[in-house]
């Protein structure tokens, strides 16, 4: 069994619930998401089922979309609206300023992540930490911004489209956005429409999962999820590929799904003419 199921999490849940609801149903030997909405926010969950589990390291690469609405005035511990506010202010910015700062979020920045976050501290989750009321330290790291787009808003919550690469802390954009109009701003709403190649529209409902008779009819084919051509080999190369050999193969370089007899045996990469398997199925 190898695919991936596209999901709509609703609201309200973890991603971790959305798995174990999966589990108890088609008890699958291998599954995982490809990263993690927060319990407040819904839309566009990745499931991997089987050996696609081990293709979580192709999906960091992968730009996202979302839908999200910052409110200003205020700002919480955990940035959104579940946490508790820490912080208000009486400075609001104009829909005007708001729009003329979207512009300089644009490209590469340094994002510091949320305190409540899943982000490891000394082998510890960042957000356990902060419960416990632990001081510690995040480091920022390097995300883009490719669009940032003023949509509407209503007294003092704007909702915003963003697509940013992955790793990315919506949150942050939203407390980041409010210092930088002098002002406080919070997540209140997000829904994530793209994810690499899963969008919202074809999402699946946990309604639709419980009514599925088999977990076979709502697998995506791996193939159909990443812009791989396929490379068709012969069974000595294949067996020599899964044996971990380099063999020589003339084309261009990149990633590769590699397949003999009609089955998709995994991921190749081709360096200067040389073809090796990275990932196994």
């Amino acid at each position: 069994m190898l695919g991936f199921i596209n999901v709509y999490k609703p609201s309200g849940i973890t991603s971790n619930a959305v798995i174990a609801s999966i589990k108890r149903k088609f008890r699958p030997k291998k599954i995982g998401h490809m990263g993690t909405l927060d319990p407040m926010a819904e839309g566009v969950l990745p499931i991997a089922i089987g050996n696609a589990t081990r293709m979580f390291d192709y999906f960091l690469n992968k730009s996202k979309t979302y839908i999200a609405t910052f409110e200003f005035g205020y700002e919480t511990d955990t940035l959104d609206a579940m946490g508790k506010i820490e912080k208000t202010t009486d400075c609001l910015p104009t829909e005007d300023s708001v729009k003329a700062m979207l512009s300089s979020f644009i490209g590469i920045n340094n994002q510091m992540p949320p305190k409540y976050s899943a982000k490891n501290v000394n082998g510890k989750r960042a957000y356990d930490l902060a419960r416990s009321g632990i001081e510690f330290e995040l480091k920022p790291k390097e995300i883009e911004i490719f669009e940032f787009e003023y949509i509407d808003h209503i007294n003092n919550s704007y909702t915003f489209k963003i697509t940013c690469s992955g790793g990315t802390y919506i949150r942050s954009i939203g407390r980041d956005l409010g210092y930088a109009l002098n002002s406080l701003a919070t997540m209140t709403k997000l829904v994530r429409s793209v994810s690499g190649k899963f969008v919202i529209e074809n999402a699946i409902t946990m309604q639709q999962i419980d009514e599925a008779n088999a977990i076979e009819d709502l697998l995506i084919d791996v193939t159909s999820v990443f812009d791989y051509k396929i490379l068709c080999v012969d069974s000595v190369i294949a067996k020599k590929l899964a044996d971990g050999m380099t063999m020589i193969y003339e084309t261009e370089n990149g990633n590769y799904f590699v397949s003999f007899n009609n089955e998709i045996l995994g991921v190749a990469e081709v360096v200067d003419n040389k073809l090796k398997l990275k990932t196994h199925f």
